[in-house]
């Protein structure tokens, strides 16, 4: 705050301005604000005498931290200045974005003192420290105290945030805030024993004023974090924070807080002080007769503690909690200061429960909060819309983030996400021009190459999306990065993706590949997230190759050296995998079922329970039947991706042991599932079928419940070949067990027409084609229908397939067992010659087979 200018001799003269002037010196600017205000809306004053009452008061008010009360002034009255005091109401609300556009929209020339320093002030806020150098640069040579002092810690704050710490080091003033600043440029060199000594000095002294001791007690909090000692450092913020009746070092003191209960050893349990924060504040706040200014307090520390409790619940996964939270938050006061980042928390939160109207409703409110159009909203917008799919509307919203953004780095976040939204829009005409720009901005901010958010980054995350869609141009696209940018932090993400592509191929290109990971781990220092990725990518080679005992040498090495790693449930599955196809089900049991149990929410752990019942039931006992078909039962209870799998399996499982009753009803409930698609209903309608067609053999009704069953489902005039075939053959055998062969051989006559308009594709339709033209042959010479019977062989001969020739030799033989050829008889097979010709003595010729005339026929 800055000294208020003079008043004229009238007013001075006022006994009432005279003790408004006195309770401001005596650090009462609540009491001096009401006094000048009283005045104010006396008659008789002159404008001028009005002005300048009004500037008092907007003064008074400001040192009372009352912007709403400057505002209002602001609104009502003339304000000498009134620029500086507009935005210095805005920046005591938080709103530094908006208090910037206050001071830069206004075009006087030159700007007084105190708004220069406002303005730089607000500038290093937004983390603009180019900026704010360029408006105290003017201050350090011209002005008088305080402004100057003012601007000199300023530019030294400046260098310690850009890392130099050399202007604090040097300053050899006994004030204790140029201590302070000396501890924290020591603490950024490695010096924190001496730091910490230093800022003992300064709290022996008592001297600086509440808030430089605060913000020391934070510093020393914030070296034992440095020094790993997090026990001591979290004990010290609680101390603090229970003790502390107030302070605008709120929000420093929480972050402190946050990082060091998130590093203290699972399994963590939330501060008992800090959930009796939220419902009653502090011990020091707890007053019978709390005065305004307490419950003022105490309702912001309340909204801290909801705030970080919320945090921690979201760290454990526990979303729902943290929300409910969150929107208690924000029907607390309207300026807490860490309203906006509860509703981006709640607005992150909101979106990933699919609740898209509360927020929008929340992005709205932030946009009044802010006055307007705000880049964070857009960007929290975006990213909202992107994770739901809707790429366009989602890069519309990251440019305009871009466009609007206060800071460099803002902009070239906004950038790059809103060129990932255009490639996965299709729209690489746009993602060109914003890759242009990109690198503009990365290059104009010094981020460098290997940044997160670099035009590098942007293409290796174009590469890597073609990877994820199989295109064509991932791997060149991979190549050119990896050999233009050998440096970069992601290098290894590039190579692996690269060797993984290879792998996909058709056929595998493992050899490609293993160079690919060797040159990786020479090249580059890899992190250990990069090392446990490239072993897993070896797993996958040796999966390639087919070398699945090494696998599983190679996956238990992994397990030895990553116990810890996200990816061992993917390993264990590659394990538990390797073994099931080893036929090794008793392992592949184990592994399947640790899976399951130790990683219950991972996209692994039904797959692991599928498979641990297949591997149960494979295993051929009594147990592990009974397993199965419970584990099966819990999956499809659950209606998850693998419900109609394990529907089907316990079907399987329950036909194969004869209980063709309890088969029938798993049958049933799987077509009742309402997530069936058609594929699935058609196959397990032919089940069905079939199990009646086996209950049919002791309980004729069944086989007319799947005679009816069948012909309703073949009377779909859109049933493809397979699905024709395969009910076509078990009606025919239905209708055959009932004691109806000639429906019987309909059934199969339809399936053959069938074959002459839509032919068998596929092994799977021949194999049905096949089944059902030799269960019509058998039918015919049931019937002694010789000349039919021959003559479906022949037309089941005439399609190709591995039963072609085997429908040939049958034709012949019924022709010629039956007398019933037409011209000159083949050389018959040895395997049908005639009994007289098999005994004929060497002597005697056999007779000649009769010759087939239409007549013998007849």
């Amino acid at each position: 705050m800055f000294p208020a200018a003079g008043f004229s001799a009238g007013l001075d003269d006022a006994s009432e301005f005279a003790d408004a002037r006195q309770a401001l010196s005596d650090g009462l600017p609540g009491v001096a604000a009401v006094k000048a205000e009283r005045l104010l809306n006396q008659k008789g004053w002159t404008s001028a005498e009005a002005r300048r009452l009004a500037t008092f008061a907007a003064e008074a008010w400001a040192r009372e931290e009352q912007p709403d009360r400057v505002l209002a002034l602001a609104e009502a009255h003339e304000l000498d200045d009134e620029v500086f005091w507009r935005a210095q109401a805005l920046a005591l609300k938080g709103e530094v974005t908006s208090a910037r556009k206050v001071i830069t929209a206004d075009d006087q020339e030159p700007r007084q003192p105190r708004t220069r320093l406002l303005l730089a002030q607000i500038f290093a806020a937004l983390g603009e420290n180019s900026a704010a150098r360029d408006e105290i640069a003017p201050l350090l040579a011209t002005v008088e105290e305080p402004l100057r002092q003012q601007a000199s810690r300023l530019q030294t704050e400046l260098d310690l945030s850009d890392g130099k710490p050399g202007n604090a080091l040097a300053d050899a003033s006994l004030d204790p805030s140029a201590k302070y600043l000396r501890a924290r440029a020591m603490l950024q060199q490695g010096q924190s024993v001496a730091a910490q000594q230093l800022l003992q000095t300064v709290q022996s002294s008592a001297t600086g004023g509440e808030r430089v001791q605060h913000a020391i007690i934070l510093l020393q909090a914030d070296i034992l974090l440095q020094q790993r000692q997090f026990t001591e450092a979290h004990d010290q913020l609680m101390k603090f924070l229970d003790t502390t009746v107030t302070t605008d070092l709120w929000n420093e003191a929480f972050d402190l807080l946050d990082q060091a209960h998130l590093r203290l050893q699972e399994p963590r349990e939330l501060p008992e002080a800090v959930l009796r924060w939220i419902s009653s504040g502090n011990t020091p706040q707890q007053q019978p007769q709390p005065s305004m200014a307490l419950i003022k307090a105490t309702s912001e520390l309340r909204g801290h503690a909801l705030f970080i409790v919320a945090k921690w619940l979201v760290a454990e996964k526990r979303d729902i909690e943290a929300v409910s939270l969150l929107e208690a938050l924000l029907q607390m006061a309207q300026d807490h200061p860490r309203r906006a980042d509860a509703m981006r928390l709640a607005m992150e939160l909101h979106a990933a429960q699919g609740a898209d109207e509360r927020v929008l409703a929340l992005a709205e409110a932030w946009r009044q909060l802010s006055g307007g159009a705000s880049a964070t909203v857009d960007f929290t917008a975006g990213g909202m819309l992107f994770r739901r799919g809707d790429h366009r509307q989602a890069q519309r919203l990251f440019q305009n983030a871009a466009n609007i953004a206060t800071t460099l780095t803002d902009r070239r976040r906004a950038l790059f996400n809103s060129a990932v939204a255009a490639v996965l829009a299709g729209d690489f005409t746009l993602y060109q021009s914003l890759l242009g720009q990109l690198e503009v901005v990365t290059s104009a901010a010094g981020a460098g190459q290997g940044a997160d958010d670099s035009a590098a980054t942007l293409e290796l995350e174009k590469a890597l999306f073609a990877a994820a869609k199989r295109q064509p141009e991932a791997e060149p696209a991979l190549r050119a990065f990896i050999r233009a940018h050998p440096g970069h932090p992601r290098f290894a993400d590039a190579s692996v993706t690269l060797a993984e592509w290879l792998l996909m191929a058709v056929p595998p290109r493992v050899q490609d590949a293993r160079i690919t990971l060797d040159a990786t781990t020479a090249a580059t220092t890899l992190s250990q997230s990069q090392m446990q990725r490239i072993d897993l990518t070896r797993l996958w080679l040796h999966d390639a190759e087919g070398d699945l005992k090494e696998l599983l040498v190679q996956g238990a090495a992994f397990l030895k050296a990553w116990p810890k790693s996200t990816f061992v449930p993917e390993v264990r599955m590659k394990i538990a995998g390797a073994h099931y196809r080893l036929e090794d089900f008793a392992s592949a049991r184990t592994e399947f079922e640790i899976i399951a149990r130790d990683y219950p929410e991972t996209s692994n752990a039904d797959t692991a329970l599928y498979f641990a019942a297949m591997s149960a039931s494979s295993v051929m006992s009594a147990e592990g039947r009974v397993r199965a078909l419970a584990t099966w039962e819990e999956l499809a209870q659950k209606g998850g991706p693998l419900a109609v799998a394990a529907r089907r399996q316990q079907a399987l499982s329950e036909r194969a042991q004869g209980r063709l009753n309890e088969a029938l009803a798993a049958l049933d409930k799987l077509l009742a599932l309402k997530n069936l698609d058609v594929e699935q209903q058609r196959m397990t309608i032919c089940e069905k079928a079939e199990v009646l067609l086996l209950l049919g053999k002791t309980d004729p009704a069944r086989l007319d419940a799947a005679i009816t069953l069948l012909d309703e489902f073949l009377a779909e005039s859109s049933l493809p070949f397979f699905w024709k075939a395969r009910a076509g053959f078990t009606l025919a055998t239905a209708r055959h067990d009932a004691k109806r062969d000639t429906e019987a051989l309909e059934a199969c006559y339809n399936v053959l027409r069938a074959a002459e308009i839509t032919p068998p594709a596929s092994p799977a339709d021949y194999v049905w084609f096949a089944k059902t033209g030799f269960f019509g042959i058998d039918l015919l010479e049931a019937a002694h229908h010789w000349e039919a019977a021959a003559r479906l062989a022949e037309q089941v001969a005439q399609r190709r397939g591995d039963r072609e020739q085997e429908a040939r030799e049958r034709a012949t033989k019924i022709r010629l067992e039956h007398f019933l050829w037409d011209g000159p008889a083949p050389t018959p097979p040895k395997v049908l010659k005639l009994k007289d010709e098999a005994e004929a003595k060497p002597d005697e010729p056999a007779e000649s087979a009769p010759k087939n005339t239409k007549k013998s026929m007849r």
